[in-house]
């Protein structure tokens, strides 16, 4: 995610303020070790696992319900759920519209682009297909 707050200089000076309260710092902590990783081209996996009618997907970060919601349209008639929290680095993970709405959320606590939906949508169609 780009933009004031996101680079890794701005992290970096943010994690060694000491007037921050500890728990902001440890947020930088987790934000520049997230930022360092992505930058080193680690990607995040995301898996399916079927059992009979069920499709359990493990998705990363905290996901807004509407991930749950495509998933499901994707197998019309059977049993998909969506687990996350598999790797929180992106932590808060909108959809586009709402980063457009604003909202906590979707401040700077998300440390993903609104292009996160297109290319998460895109990993479930490929996941459930």
């Amino acid at each position: 995610r780009a933009g004031k707050g996101f680079s890794e200089d701005e992290i970096v000076k943010a994690l060694g303020d000491t007037s921050l309260e500890a728990k902001l710092r440890a947020n930088n902590a987790r934000y520049l070790a997230f930022l360092r990783l992505t930058k080193a081209g680690r990607k995040i996996d995301l898996t399916a696992l079927r059992m009979g009618p069920v499709t359990l997907l493990h998705m990363p970060g905290e996901l807004f319900v509407e991930y749950q919601l495509a998933a499901a349209k994707e197998r019309k008639g059977e049993l998909v759920a969506t687990a996350a929290y598999g790797d929180y680095g992106p932590m808060y993970i909108g959809t586009s519209r709402a980063y457009d709405e604003g909202g906590y959320e979707t401040s700077a606590v998300s440390r993903v682009s609104p292009a996160v939906e297109d290319v998460l949508l895109g990993a479930v169609r490929k996941l459930l297909g």
